[in-house]
């Protein structure tokens, strides 16, 4: 009994121990041409702005976003991003929704392609426009590194950091009317948590 006992866990064992490798293997096979493609997402995103009393240093607040991109080859891809944040004016604890619009390259560094997690620097452009108890709005550029892991040849898991530098400018009302343009230094710091659905595979 005990010996029959004995070789039900070596058989079950076995299995799990054969499960795993033809699973890595698959997984690894699935990553070959895993980052070509178009591509598509959504992504939890902390943000914040720290910048003149035009800014009115906004603390981080949380926010979600979208976005689309093609894989050019296995370490370049370009793709356009949509953040929307509501963050907090310090100096008075008001609320100011925060969009931000980029346009970024994106290229992996290391490992090689075959690897399911892989590292990347990414730069471009934002354009930034906040609207509440503080108004302002400009484009500047944008750099940045993240991770992404592929869980499949369709699905990856992405985390980046990004930092906007570069002035903004900021909206006033006039108490008799009309507006002022004031431009300031800013930077923006950006968390995003998201996942990437590539189509067509």
């Amino acid at each position: 009994m005990q010996h029959r006992l004995g070789r039900t866990r070596w058989s079950r064992v076995t299995g799990y121990m054969m499960a795993l490798t033809l699973g890595v293997a698959g997984t690894a096979q699935a990553q070959a041409g895993a980052g070509r493609g178009l591509f598509v997402g959504l992504q939890y995103a902390g943000a914040s702005v720290s910048g003149k009393e035009a800014a009115g240093n906004l603390g981080f607040g949380s926010g979600f976003g979208l976005h689309a991109g093609f894989g050019v080859s296995d370490n370049v891809a370009v793709l356009v991003n949509f953040d929307r944040n509501v963050l907090n004016r310090r100096r008075d604890d008001q609320n100011v929704t925060v969009s931000q619009y980029d346009a970024l390259l994106r290229y992996h560094l290391f490992p090689g392609a075959d690897s399911p997690l892989r590292v990347f620097g990414t730069a471009g452009a934002t354009g930034r426009a906040a609207s509440g108890s503080t108004e302002f709005e400009g484009v500047a550029p944008t750099a940045g590194a993240g991770v992404q892991l592929h869980v499949s040849s369709s699905v990856a898991l992405t985390g980046t950091a990004l930092w906007t530098f570069g002035n903004l400018t900021s909206l006033r009302e006039l108490t008799g009317g009309g507006t002022t343009r004031e431009s300031f230094r800013s930077t923006g710091t950006r968390v995003q948590v998201g996942a990437s659905l590539f189509l067509f595979r």
